[in-house]
């Protein structure tokens, strides 16, 4: 099943343009998308959307955020200190 931008925007609680932005810059993409071209997002697209928002929630900027869901192993440059040795 897959929901489009509209509805996934009203259900995060985000913009349509927030959702297009995130595409523009690959940190969300749709899995999905109709003949028209209109995006539709999967449930597995709305988890990423989670932790997107979770993250930002946080005050992580979305370059750190993409670093943190692509390679979850990294260390985020906003959690760096002098005892974590980044």
């Amino acid at each position: 099943m897959s929901h489009a931008v509209g509805r996934v925007a009203d259900v995060a609680g985000v913009t349509v343009r927030a959702l297009h932005h995130y595409d523009e810059i690959g940190l969300l993409v749709p899995s999905e998308r109709t003949h028209a071209g209109h995006r539709r997002y999967t449930d597995a697209d709305l988890d990423r959307l989670q932790q997107i928002l979770f993250y930002r929630e946080l005050g992580f900027p979305l370059e750190e955020i993409a670093v943190l869901l692509d390679d979850p192993t990294r260390i985020p440059r906003s959690t760096c200190g002098a005892s974590t040795g980044c």
